[in-house]
């Protein structure tokens, strides 16, 4: 698309319809994400890139929308409107996910409920727990978390809403400045990104190709309905076996080889957790994705194995964490975000001029917010979750080294999600709080900070809900299709902010319903690891660990040659991208459908071309859809009957 940032808008975008029509999907989708991915085991929504409920209320939204284009066309919604309501859900769900909001309400009670004689949490560091923000600390508040955990009840008391108002008030608020600061940084990061680097965006290709509006879309594509007619078959089978097991099924969910044939022998069984799986979505995603990135997923993670394999052959792996993949993909991932400012410096130096009112290349009267606003933004932003976390009682200099790693990573993937929109990217138990107490040893830091750095766990013990790439991919899709920056920006401000209430809510309803400790799952075990970790580190104290640093610097010096070698060598096969995902968990479960894709997209382009390339995108859209919307219809189904529904996708 060529640059036309000084292009007159000429979507229209009704804010009275289509801010309500999203937000009461936010509330919805929060509901059932939550409902999926705690209360049930699966679909798991929100770890990977693309969501499949998020496609499937747009899917709804569109089918609604149909007559009232034919019959109506005044009332219907534009595609502008559309991609509004899809980017607002979209960050709603992220914000429900279960590495952000679900795994937050359950910390904040954690150790007020499972305190015992044994582990003498209360004990040990009750004196620095941050009481305005957590629930228990009092008689009343106590009695209100056993029915929490116990379910069989319901929020709606006032014992119980008054027990969690403050807290989910604050949360709520941190929360929304949190998605502020991303969505500043997503201005400043836009137009270079978009309109300069031309980032491919592979994500948010397939909700823009849905809305499309002119004669020829995809929804009138042979191949896109062929696609899409296979998968669906599929999966209404499986479905249906999960319903009459005499049926038979096509299993195309991942299958863990650990401790089976040769894993089961050393040294192959140091590779763990490792699978095979055939998701239609993850080869319709992969098909998207540069030839390279695709090799170096696989590639990559095989090589991850390797290393794995190869330390408990050396025994090198008596070193606990040895290799120090996490450490090494850390690396990575900051070699990544240095090359991204080094080769966008004459951006930054132009931007810079146009925040000064000096003469500049940039014209940002187009963008949502002007380049000085997005900074100012930025800044208050930042530095009101620096002080809020000091006011809970972290050191302001450990605060403030904590949150410039989270935004750094923040950054990282959403650049990654712009250039190559991977399935997955969750770089588990690698976030500020992870890489501080590692460099610099837990003895470095107080009680309390070592107390409060806990708070950092629920959003950053993984990143596969983040927030940062759905920011950036709305202020694409705004681009695309011509609409308003500052509507795109403004609904996903409201969207942070509402959305991250209507997930506490929910989690709160389901929780006096179900039982945290009860059909509830996941999020007391996530707190439970990172009150288990901070007790750790209170008794066993953990001097700074060179290995581990040892690591992080090779990760970011082989991601760095990397990187140099593909900028030398038109012909470099890996990619530095493919090295820092392909360590992660959720890796085990795609990295067989991305070879798959890899060989499909290879031999498509090797013998048809890159017109034959273009002229197949409709099938592979179509396998995309095709598992989303049925899989997601079958949880539907599921909860409706009140049975475990068939999961499409077991992350």
């Amino acid at each position: 698309m060529g640059d036309d940032s000084t292009a007159p808008v000429r979507t229209r975008v009704r804010w009275g319809l289509t801010f309500p029509i999203a937000l009461v999907l936010i509330l919805l989708n929060a509901f059932w994400v939550i409902r999926a991915e705690r209360v049930g085991s699966g679909p798991f929504f929100s770890t990977i890139s693309l969501f499949a409920n998020g496609l499937f209320l747009l899917s709804i939204v569109l089918l609604l929308n149909w007559p009232l284009r034919r019959f109506a066309p005044k009332l219907a919604l534009s595609q502008g409107e559309l991609l509004l309501i899809y980017a607002m859900v979209s960050v709603g769900g992220a914000l429900a996910g279960q590495d952000m909001c679900s795994a937050l309400l359950p910390l904040l009670a954690h150790p007020y409920q499972f305190d015992n004689a044994t582990n003498n949490w209360l004990e040990r560091f009750g004196q620095f727990l941050p009481k305005a923000v957590m629930v228990g600390d009092t008689p009343t508040e106590k009695e209100a978390l056993k029915l929490f955990y116990q379910g069989h009840s319901t929020l709606y008391t006032p014992e119980h809403l008054n027990a969690w108002q403050t807290p989910v008030l604050l949360w709520t608020g941190f929360v929304a400045v949190l998605f502020w600061t991303m969505l500043c940084l997503s201005v400043l990061m836009r137009q270079g990104w978009q309109d300069r680097e031309r980032l491919p965006f592979p994500v948010i290709e397939l909700p823009i190709q849905l809305t499309e509006q002119k004669k020829d879309t995809l929804w009138t594509n042979k191949l896109f309905w062929i696609g899409f007619g296979l998968v669906a078959c599929i999966e209404v089978l499986n479905g249906l076996a999960s319903l009459y097991p005499q049926l038979p099924t096509v299993n195309l969910q991942h299958t863990d080889v650990a401790g089976t044939g040769v894993f089961a022998t050393s040294p192959w069984n140091a590779a763990g957790f490792t699978c095979y799986s055939f998701y239609p979505f993850a080869v319709g995603l992969g098909y998207l994705l540069p030839l390279d990135l695709i090799f170096s997923c696989w590639f990559f993670y095989l090589f991850w194995k390797a290393q794995l394999i190869l330390s408990r052959l050396m025994a090198w792996d008596v070193t606990p964490d040895f290799p120090f993949v996490r450490e090494q993909a850390f690396g990575g991932y900051i070699a990544l975000l240095v090359f991204l400012l080094w080769n966008g410096r004459s951006y930054f130096a132009q931007m810079w001029k146009r925040i000064w009112k000096e003469a500049s290349d940039l014209d940002d009267s187009q963008e949502a917010l002007s380049y000085r606003q997005a900074l100012v933004g930025f800044l208050i932003g930042f530095l009101v979750m620096v002080g809020f976390f000091a006011w809970m009682g972290l050191s302001p200099l450990v605060s403030f080294a904590a949150f410039f790693i989270y935004i750094a990573l923040a950054l990282a993937v959403g650049r990654i999600r712009a250039e190559l929109g991977p399935p997955v990217h969750d770089l588990h138990f690698s976030g500020p709080d992870h890489i501080l107490t590692r460099s610099f040893g837990t003895p470095a830091f107080s009680g309390q900070d070592l107390t409060i750095l806990t708070f950092f766990y629920w959003f950053n013990r993984a990143y596969r809900s983040h927030p940062m790439p759905f920011a950036i991919e709305g202020l694409k899709a705004a681009k695309d299709v011509k609409m308003s920056q500052k509507v795109m920006f403004w609904g996903l401000v409201l969207a942070g902010a509402f959305g991250a209430f209507a997930a506490l809510w929910a989690y709160l309803h389901l929780s006096y319903d179900f039982g945290a400790s009860g059909k509830m799952r996941g999020g007391q075990g996530f707190s439970a690891e990172g009150y288990n970790r901070l007790n750790g580190w209170m008794t066993q104290p953990q001097a700074p660990n060179g290995i581990a640093n040892g690591a992080m610097v090779v990760g970011f010096v082989f991601c760095a040659l990397l990187m140099i070698a593909r900028i030398k060598f038109p012909w470099w096969p890996f990619h530095p991208i493919g090295y820092a995902i392909s360590g992660s968990w959720s890796m085990n479960l795609v990295w067989m459908p991305l070879l798959f894709a890899w060989i499909l997209k290879g031999l498509i382009l090797r013998y048809g071309g890159v017109r034959m390339y273009r002229q197949a995108m409709p099938f592979f859209l179509g396998l995309i859809l095709g598992q989303c919307l049925v899989g997601s219809f079958w949880h539907l189904i599921g909860w409706a009957l009140d049975i475990q529904p068939y999961s499409f996708w077991g992350g």
